[in-house]
């Protein structure tokens, strides 16, 4: 009878464990699930991110060229990448400068130009690799999200493209 008795306490916490075990797997699952479901709504808003950024370098290069008495080389294409509001030295703008438009200081952004115009740009809060300066569709960006939910606004790359405007192809 005493041996029944030492024997309950250590089934009933296994019981216990398994039961904290499954109800934890559960919830991790739900989360990630959660997260999986709002990516829509954070790629629009870092795809709009994007577009703030492509709007706000292209009216500072227009202005920083007419200020000099030139006009935005349209020889080849250039690349400015930047941290808030603050470019990088590049071959388009030789120094660094801060962008009156801008007000947010933990975006890294790229801005593409070519033919004297921007025409693309990343936004992240992460900085932006070579290789992912492509062309990017919202469904693509989605997918992207969603290989890591739980890192989802660090992972979250928005892409804006001039051609296409506010359109995105699923």
């Amino acid at each position: 009878m005493e041996e029944e008795k030492k024997k309950n306490p250590l089934k009933k916490i296994i019981i216990v464990l398994v039961v904290l075990a499954v109800l934890a797997a559960g919830g991790f699952w739900l989360l990630c699930a959660e997260m999986k479901m709002t990516t829509g709504s954070k790629v629009s808003s870092r795809n709009a991110t994007a577009k703030t950024y492509f709007n706000a370098v292209s009216l500072q290069v227009e202005e920083y060229y007419k200020e000099n008495g030139g006009k935005v080389p349209a020889d080849k294409e250039y690349i400015i990448r930047g941290k808030g509001s603050v470019n990088d030295p590049c071959e388009l703008l030789a120094e660094s400068m801060t962008n009156k438009y801008i007000h947010d200081h933990e975006i890294c952004w790229v801005v593409k130009f070519e033919d004297g115009k921007a025409c693309e740009a990343w936004a992240a809060r992460r900085p932006i690799k070579d290789s992912e300066l492509r062309y990017y569709s919202r469904s693509e960006l989605i997918e992207m999200s969603n290989e890591h939910p739980l890192r989802q606004d660090k992972l979250v790359l928005g892409y804006y493209n001039a051609a296409e405007g506010d359109t995105y192809t699923g």
